[in-house]
């Protein structure tokens, strides 16, 4: 029964429902604005979760320890290592082989200077290197850091050691210094004639030259980006002038010139010539580099003598010589010729100087310490103060005549005299007449005059340099002269001196003519005819003049 109520119900309600439906309550309507901030208010929150997460990837990435995948420096890959590993890395490649090199600049001159490859920014340093690989992606902004991340996973990243920007003002610092050594270097005489190595060296650029510095720059800049390290560099603004080379040849040039002796006697040393060719000079210029030496070759032309042979040469050679004795001679005669000798003795002649007895001997007063003894004049034999300087005087000629040297003034005396013979005499008188020879050799000489008390001999000397070895004899040949009126009556000799030269090798050469004269007879010598009675002075034969002695 139950069973058929609830059907029955269920049926009654169904059909009352058919009968009338129950429509749903009206869902609320939204506008189009608050579906819109809907929607906004969606994507931000999708945003904010995006930024979370990115920001929290990002910071991952920026903390961690090792340097972005795919990252190489220069061809050494270091992507994913830790610093200390990518430092390892690059030493073991040999990444520092260029970053520890410098730049040789070589400029004129020898002038130079370097640039370092790391201080220049050409290069970079081992530790800059991966402080720059590690900057990827660990800087401060977390979203860059994982930009740079996703970057380097699609594509390689590299970093060109060689590539950085360059410092200009560290690099023309280095050409500053280079400039000022190369103006030092020039800055310096403009020549130097070295006689001992027989150069004459012109240094080209001399006084300075100036550089073209931009391009001097571009060259180096060009050299630290192809890595070499050396650069040789010579580009000037303008090429240097030739020096005036006929200038430097009138101050170096001179002609050779042998040592001699000054007033002093003393050496004066020699002067070597020296030259060269202005032709040559001047193509080794033009063929020589900016800064170079050009050496000139010096004509060096040595004098005959020098010093150093001058002194080995002077009075070497004993030239001429004479002795003559003066036994019987008395105290008076030989304190006479003692003291006109002691004038001579040590006397020294330059060449071309002319020898004056009077002037050497001096007057002859007892002031002087001269005193009377016998002597010529006027043809008699008289008593004279400084009777007997004549043998001095006459000793000293033959002693030229034998050195011999030229003969300026020379008289013989009116008699023969006894201590030489015939026209080897050479008589003086205060004023005159007077002796007088010159030197005229090429070097001095000196007169040596001593008295040897053993064999009573006066001897003269004359000491030089003999350069030839030449020898002479003299001779002298004598023909009698004649009383004009008594022609048989011989009252004197003609005289001609004569000179025989023979050569070292005791060749005879030549004979040379010295002088001629006459010697009177003294009057108890000439034998006059029975029952005349005359005197040398009443003789009238011709008194020849005396000729100068010239080789």
């Amino acid at each position: 029964m139950s069973d058929n109520f609830d059907k029955l119900m269920n049926s009654k309600i169904s059909a009352s429902t058919e009968k009338k439906a129950v429509p749903p309550p009206p869902k609320p309507k939204r506008s189009k604005a608050k579906r819109a901030l809907l929607w906004i208010v969606i994507v931000l929150c999708l945003l904010v979760l995006l930024v979370c997460g990115t920001a929290v990837w990002g910071y991952t990435v920026s903390v961690d320890e090792h340097i972005l995948p795919n990252v190489y420096v220069g061809n050494v890959a270091i992507g994913g290592m830790t610093r200390e590993e990518a430092d390892k890395a690059l030493r073991d490649a040999g990444f520092d082989a260029l970053a520890g090199q410098s730049l040789a600049v070589r400029l004129p001159a020898g002038a130079k200077f370097a640039v370092d490859y790391l201080r220049s920014g050409a290069v970079m340093g081992r530790n800059e290197a991966v402080d720059t690989a590690y900057a990827l992606g660990h800087g401060s902004n977390v979203f860059s850091n994982l930009w740079g991340w996703a970057e380097s996973r699609l594509v390689p990243v590299h970093i060109e050691p060689d590539t950085q920007n360059l410092d200009e003002q560290y690099i023309r610092a280095c050409m500053d210094e280079g400039i000022l050594s190369l103006d030092g270097k020039l800055n310096q005489t403009a020549w130097v004639a070295d006689v001992p190595t027989e150069r004459l060296l012109i240094f080209k650029g001399a006084g300075g030259v100036e550089l073209d510095t931009d391009e001097l720059y571009r060259a180096v800049e060009g050299a630290l980006r192809a890595g070499q390290t050396e650069l040789r560099f010579d580009t000037l603004k303008k090429e240097p002038a030739m020096p005036n080379l006929e200038d430097i040849y009138s101050q170096i040039a001179v002609e050779p010139v042998n040592a001699w002796y000054s007033e002093t006697f003393e050496v004066m040393p020699e002067v070597v010539g020296v030259s060269f060719d202005l032709e040559q000079a001047a193509q080794l210029w033009q063929e020589a580099m900016i800064g170079e030496q050009v050496v000139v070759p010096l004509i060096i032309t040595q004098p005959q003598y020098t010093a150093e042979q001058l002194r080995s040469l002077l009075f070497r050679d004993l030239l001429g010589a004479q002795i003559t004795y003066y036994y019987g001679s008395t105290a008076e005669r030989i304190n006479n010729i003692r003291l006109a000798a002691s004038k001579l003795d040590g006397l020294v002649l330059l060449p071309g100087q002319t020898f004056s007895y009077n002037d050497v001997v001096g007057q002859r007063t007892v002031e002087a310490g001269f005193q009377v003894a016998k002597a010529y004049s006027d043809g008699q034999e008289v008593d004279e103060l400084g009777g007997g300087i004549c043998q001095v005087s006459s000793t000293l000629y033959g002693a030229t005549l034998y050195a011999r040297l030229k003969i300026v003034s020379r008289q013989n005396h009116y008699f023969k005299v006894g201590y030489l013979d015939y026209g080897l005499d050479a008589t003086v008188s205060w004023r005159q007449p007077d002796f007088k020879f010159r030197n005229d050799k090429d070097f001095p000489i000196k007169l040596a005059a001593y008295l040897n008390e053993d064999d009573q001999s006066l001897v003269v000397e004359v000491w030089g340099t003999d350069m030839d070895g030449i020898k002479v004899k003299l001779y002298s040949q004598v023909e009698p002269i004649y009383d004009s009126e008594y022609w048989d009556v011989q009252i004197g000799n003609s005289v001609k001196t004569f000179g025989d030269l023979y050569d070292a090798n005791g060749d005879y050469l030549d004979t040379t003519y010295i002088n001629s004269g006459i010697y009177y007879f003294h009057d108890e010598d000439i034998e006059w005819p029975d029952g005349v009675e005359k005197h040398l002075s009443d003789a009238f034969a011709p008194q020849e003049k005396t000729d100068p002695y010239a080789f």
